[in-house]
């Protein structure tokens, strides 16, 4: 018997100013799919964050508590995340099948936070290839899909001024290989391999607009 429950698709995008919408009236962005989610939904145009900063933004996010309780109230890394409930836990617990696709900024890296299984590209890449790190090896999924795809020394950059600067460049490589495809084109492969007896919740957390600001070619013309 197929389950009724609703599914859920979250999609979180990082560092997105809440007026570059053309539905919002942008002057110069264009978001038409966007703007199509919008009019069938609700958009809340006076929404905002008890903390901005993006380590305790996530951690209400995936915990559902305010800052105070959760105890992360700034930009701290290598602090573990070790929440006994957590949203995606609970859904989990109900039997939902849980997926995190992209962004997760927890530590350690490879914490599931209650999901059955996490696609990771947090987008620090320089992080973690640091030999200082956690363990030696690549703790992100992205670049290993791209060395498939290119060869063994295909290689994504997003070091120093690459990694927070508005220095804009266009991306050098096929859009498809862009890590806004790369997520997308994951959570499609999840929808075709998911059990289509049980709901599911499927967590899209995309690195940009954060830096690098490396859209398409065709963005610059």
């Amino acid at each position: 018997m197929v389950d009724a429950r609703p599914n859920i698709i979250l999609i979180v995008a990082d560092q997105w100013r809440g007026d570059c919408l053309s539905i919002a009236g942008h002057p110069v962005v264009h978001t038409p799919h966007l703007d199509e989610m919008a009019l069938s939904g609700v958009r809340f145009n006076r929404a905002y964050t008890a903390c901005p900063s993006c380590i305790p933004a996530r951690a209400g996010l995936y915990t559902g508590m305010a800052q105070e309780h959760h105890g992360r109230v700034g930009y701290r890394d290598g602090v573990a995340w070790d929440y006994p409930v957590t949203m995606a836990g609970e859904l989990t617990a109900a039997g939902y099948q849980t997926q995190a696709i992209g962004k997760m900024h927890v530590y350690p890296e490879r914490s599931q936070m209650g999901f059955q299984n996490v696609i990771l590209h947090d987008g620090y890449l320089h992080y973690s290839r640091k030999q200082f790190a956690q363990a030696y090896d690549m703790v992100d999924d992205y670049l290993p899909w791209l060395r498939r795809e290119l060869g063994r020394d295909a290689d994504y950059f997003d070091h120093g001024v690459n990694c927070n600067s508005m220095v804009a460049r266009p991306w050098d490589k096929e859009e498809y290989l862009h890590p806004t495809n790369w997520v997308v084109s994951q959570g499609i492969d999840f929808l075709r391999r998911r059990d289509p007896r049980k709901p599911f919740f499927l967590y899209l957390s995309f690195h940009r607009p954060h830096p690098p600001l490396d859209p398409p070619a065709w963005a610059f013309e």
